[in-house]
């Protein structure tokens, strides 16, 4: 036997206008089928039938019902195993079973598999009746209680998405008012993040990454918002005590971060930017792969930025100048493995540029 397609979808628990009542009902007594059978359709389900377990999981493969109602003794893998797959493949699949006494081993394992009810043949249709009723409305209580559950997440995902384009639109707006306090570093922070991701990219660093150090590049020098304007724009060479104030600012920059990024990767590079391979850096004195490798990449994108940037006490370098001086800083300043990458990125770019303005 079997009825006009029902649309429950692999997990058997699908929207509330698609789903029907509907059920599959398996036993090898053409009889006993045959009772079950009317008894459902007399309660207004739709059924489909199979006489083995076999042809039931067939069945249940090509249109999944939300309930099955199964016998234990049938020909072939049996009703257990039935019930086993069942909960496998369609979790949310309520398993009825009926079978004759005598086998209580066999009903102990359905039961540990979550079987709603059983009942021993034969069949009072009251009961029937009533285990059918009972479990179609667990089924739609679980179905819209799963539907609830997913529209929530949805609203918080969103919400979460808001936030966060929030929360970056206020940081690049702070990154933007920190630099304008400072004509000679405005743009700084962005440059930084442009050259620190053509160095991901020339490297093969993975994408996860590259986003950590897109944000940890632009955030980098945010807690220089906690420093003294008169030191940034300080003309002359800063004091030793002014110096040890500047020191302070990837510090301040993770404690102003720590709150709203939790992303302790992220939070590690913005900490130690300032640190050299040598171990002579700040603020930790780290050395070598000691110091996180998204920090070791933003510190060679942060020194050739400001070799090549006017700043109040000097004037820019040229490119080429800035490259010698990073080469020169190799496995003291710099990691040696990030630095040659690096020249060469730049001086292929700067051929590529001359290249085009020849060409116009």
């Amino acid at each position: 036997m079997s009825f006009a397609p029902c649309p429950c979808d692999g997990d058997a628990v699908i929207d509330q206008a698609a789903m029907r009542r509907c059920i599959t009902v398996v036993d090898d007594d053409p009889f006993a089928l045959d009772v079950l059978v009317r008894a459902a359709r007399s309660f207004h389900f739709d059924c489909q039938t199979a006489p083995k377990a076999e042809e039931a999981l067939e069945l249940l493969e090509k249109q999944p019902t939300p309930v099955v109602v199964t016998d234990l003794n049938m020909p072939g893998l049996g009703g257990v195993w039935l019930v086993q797959e069942i909960r496998k493949r369609w979790p949310s699949v309520a398993v009825i079973v009926v079978t004759v006494g005598g086998d209580d081993d066999a009903l102990m394992e359905c039961m540990s598999a979550g079987v709603q009810h059983y009942f021993l043949k034969p069949v009072h249709i009251d009961e029937f009746h009533h285990a059918l009723q009972s479990t179609w409305y667990q089924q739609l209580m679980r179905r819209e209680n799963h539907r609830q559950k997913k529209r929530l997440e949805w609203i918080v995902h969103k919400q979460t998405h808001r936030l966060r384009n929030t929360f970056f639109a206020a940081i690049t707006s702070l990154v933007r008012t920190l630099e304008a306090r400072d004509p000679y570093t405005s743009g700084h922070s962005l440059r930084v993040r442009k050259y620190a991701i053509r160095l991901a990219k020339y490297i093969g660093l993975d994408e996860q990454s590259a986003k950590r150090l897109s944000l940890a590049a632009k955030l980098h020098d945010i807690g220089k918002i906690g420093l003294a304007e008169g030191i940034l724009t300080k003309p002359a060479r800063l004091s030793e005590s002014e110096f040890d104030l500047v020191k302070e600012h990837p510090v301040i920059g993770e404690r102003i971060l720590r709150p709203i990024i939790r992303n302790r990767v992220v939070l590690s590079a913005i900490r130690s930017h300032h640190e050299r391979f040598d171990g002579g850096g700040y603020p930790d004195g780290l050395r070598g792969e000691e110091i996180p490798f998204l920090a070791r990449m933003i510190t060679v994108a942060d020194c050739f930025d400001a070799l090549t940037s006017s700043r109040a006490y000097r004037g820019a370098m040229s490119h080429e100048d800035a490259l010698d001086l990073l080469h020169d800083g190799i496995s003291t300043q710099f990691d040696p493995h990030l630095v040659p990458p690096f020249l060469r990125m730049m001086r292929e770019t700067g051929c590529a540029e001359r290249r085009r303005q020849e060409v116009v």
